[in-house]
């Protein structure tokens, strides 16, 4: 039709000769346009019709091969969208392998790869690029760019590893394919692979051993692997130094003779750094220690069963007496804890007991004994590795809690003859059983 209209304006206008000259050049564009606008100028003005409307819009675009996929009725998904006879022949035809060869098909999905990748769209470049690869096709350098161009968008998603991989097999089909070879080295140095980024730095200066930044990168490397195995001697001697002090804490835990409850789980019965780990939140991060003196340090929870309240005293010295320690939380100088409104909870009203869990009693503690005589006490458990001393005051609470673990009510020390009795605590079972079987008098020591 273009043909037949330049035919008729040479004819017209020029009488059929087909050489011009410059001037007739001009001319006839000058009066081409005068036609044009004497033609504008001429037409009727009219209104505009069957254009799209709110009303028709859907209908329009579903008839346009490009819009069809995303019209959709309401409460239908993308996914469910039906796709239009025109967008899948298109597709067809650019993909499909029945209408195309496999070579076609991989530089198909090559160049659409390309357009996402230069979109920053690096998965859906990195799905194409795959996808030209499954095709099998013959050619190996189209191959090798379609590695290479996948671990280009491997990289910019972080994922380094594939990345490498990647460049190998582009390395492999392409044996001087240069841009497989930077790429490996970029993505070495990114998962600082020293071994890897030197011999792909040989790789590169043997294709060229002109390359300087190849050769700047590997004395870099050198002096990071360096660095690096430095490192890992530092840090293999600070694990080796952890489990030296680690295994001394152990070692002292048993020489002071502490028993370290364990789970019911636990297969072994053996002390390890788990049985020490503090479980109450408040002594999070008071593991148990040695001090600069050798001693143990201890974090220790007071429980006070009558209010249902705890303290915890995250560095107990072994070394130091339970009344001492008492001292600083109920003396004389120190206000009451809020929770004890009757002010019950002084240092001369104190008794201190622990659990004897195996046997489901209370053993009463002087208060004047280091920490370190308490744990080591045979019937002693320490729990969740950390101590737990009961503080009760006299009167009916403590009446009632006591017989909760005796079943009856407590007595006071009897005889003499009954002190001498109780001589052996694991051949005479007392309701409340006393520290070192020494009689306790009903009052605390002042």
């Amino acid at each position: 039709m273009a043909e037949e209209w330049k035919e008729k304006v040479i004819e017209e206008k020029l009488g059929g000769k087909r050489e011009w000259t410059e001037e007739e050049r001009t001319e006839l564009c000058h009066q081409l346009d005068q036609d044009l606008e004497h033609h504008i100028d001429n037409m009727t003005s009219t209104k505009y019709k069957d254009g799209w409307t709110e009303e028709n819009w859907k209908e329009q675009m579903s008839e346009h091969p490009l819009f069809a996929p995303y019209v959709q009725e309401e409460g239908v998904t993308e996914g469910e969208a039906p796709i239009n006879p025109l967008s899948e022949g298109l597709a067809q035809l650019k993909f499909d392998p029945e209408h195309n060869t496999p070579q076609e098909v991989a530089q198909n999905y090559k160049e659409e790869g390309i357009l996402q990748f230069k979109y920053k769209k690096y998965r859906l470049a990195a799905a194409n690029f795959s996808e030209g690869i499954k095709q099998k096709c013959p050619d190996g350098e189209l191959n090798a760019q379609l590695y290479n161009n996948r671990a280009a968008a491997n990289s910019h998603l972080g994922n380094y590893r594939s990345a490498l991989k990647d460049c190998e097999k582009a390395f492999e089909l392409k044996p001087d394919y240069m841009k497989a070879v930077s790429r490996a080295v970029e993505c070495a140095t990114k998962l600082k692979l020293w071994d890897d980024v030197f011999m792909w730095c040989d790789r590169g200066l043997k294709l060229d051993p002109g390359e300087q930044r190849l050769k700047q990168t590997r004395l870099t490397a050198v002096k990071e692997k360096k660095l690096q195995e430095r490192d890992q001697r530092k840090k293999t001697q600070e694990e080796k130094r952890k489990e030296s002090d680690e295994q001394s804490l152990l070692n002292t835990i048993q020489a002071r003779g502490v028993r370290l409850g364990t789970t019911a789980s636990k297969a072994s019965m053996s002390i390890t750094l788990s049985d020490l780990e503090p479980c109450h939140p408040a002594a999070q991060g008071s593991r148990v220690h040695i001090n600069e003196c050798n001693e143990l340090v201890w974090p220790v929870m007071l429980l006070y069963p009558e209010y249902q309240e705890t303290d915890i005293i995250q560095h107990f010295s072994e070394n130091d007496r339970i009344i001492d320690q008492l001292e600083a939380v109920f003396g004389d100088n120190v206000p009451p804890a809020p929770w004890d409104q009757q002010h019950k909870y002084r240092l001369q009203n104190l008794h201190v007991f622990f659990e004897d869990r195996q046997r489901a009693k209370l053993c009463r503690v002087d208060a004047h004994v280091t920490l370190a005589q308490t744990l080591s006490d045979p019937r002693y458990q320490v729990m969740g590795g950390t101590p737990g001393l009961i503080i009760l005051v006299e009167g009916k609470f403590m009446t009632n809690f006591m017989s909760k673990y005796t079943g009856t009510r407590p007595s006071p020390p009897e005889t003499d003859d009954d002190e001498e009795e109780c001589a052996n605590p694991e051949e005479v079972e007392c309701d409340v059983e006393e520290y070192d079987c020494e009689p306790v008098p009903n009052d605390p020591p002042e």
